[in-house]
This record gives structure tokens, C-alpha cells and sequence, in this order.
């Protein structure tokens, strides 16, 4: 596991001018419209994750396409 001082600064080193603009946006929100931002974020990205899968493997049905998404995100994290 990753001591959490090091993590910030793993984390730090990737984020450029934009992500810090868009954090201090973020931090702005109230709580309910930060949480309701970050799942309307989280729904954009499993939409387009789906659309892509669904043309990769046009023959699955729903259900298994689903499967076969979550299983990938479990895999990468």
C-alpha cells in the first residue's frame, strides 16, 4: 500500500494548471451538487464505455455486456 503522503504527491505530479481549476470549481459546489456532478460524470462514462463495448462485441446480449464491462473495470481499477 502507498503511505498517503506519497500518494498526494503521486497525484500532485499528474494534475496540470486545468485540473487544479477544475478542483477549485468543484470545491465551490455544496456537498448534494458536487456528489450530484460526480454522478452524472460517472454516468457519461459508463455510457460511452457501453457504446464502445457494444460496438466491439455487437452479438452480446444486455446482460452480458454489462458482465463483461464491470468485469473490465474491475480488472483496471
Amino acid at each position: 500500500m502507498v503511505e498517503p503522503d506519497r500518494n498526494a504527491n503521486l497525484i500532485n505530479a499528474r494534475l496540470d494548471a486545468a485540473d487544479e481549476l477544475q478542483i477549485r470549481l468543484l470545491m465551490r459546489l455544496s456537498p448534494a451538487r458536487r456528489l450530484q456532478t460526480m454522478m452524472e460524470q460517472q454516468a457519461f462514462f459508463l455510457d460511452g464505455a457501453r457504446a464502445r463495448m457494444r460496438r466491439a462485441y455487437p452479438d452480446l446480449s444486455d446482460l452480458d455486456l454489462v458482465r463483461l464491462m464491470f468485469a473490465r473495470l474491475n480488472q483496471n481499477g
